[in-house]
């Protein structure tokens, strides 16, 4: 007779998620404390040349996204036959909406869009 091995277990792999790190030499000068709510959170303060380093750095990124932030309104891509839906200005109570290049103005009844006036 032979006996049969016991099965093996499969090796079980452990992540770690978060770890929380306390440094106890953060004492004295030179140490800044940032509060998150009821979280407080001491950390070695920036060096003058950092603080120089990173500002330049965040001015940069802001003159790069400058150009998109002053442009008003958003660009969709849809499909020709994507309903667009916006605020009527003059009236809001009602919805604009937009699709194959018809304007409509209405209300949603019962989760169907009910036309009141159309334009063209």
């Amino acid at each position: 007779m032979s006996a049969k091995k016991p099965p093996i277990a499969a090796k079980t792999v452990r992540r770690d998620i978060g770890k929380v790190i306390v440094n106890t030499a953060l004492r004295g000068e030179g140490v800044a404390t940032i509060n998150f709510g009821e979280v407080s959170v001491k950390a070695a303060s920036p060096k003058v040349g950092e603080l120089r380093r990173n500002v330049t750095i965040g001015q940069a990124a802001m003159a790069r996204a400058m150009p998109k932030l002053v442009k008003p309104g958003v660009a969709f891509k849809t499909a020709e036959s994507t309903p667009l839906f916006r605020a009527d200005p003059r009236d809001p109570s009602r919805l604009i909406r937009e699709v194959n290049g018809r304007v409509s103005t209405g209300t949603f009844v019962n989760g169907k869009f009910k036309v009141v006036s159309t334009k063209r």
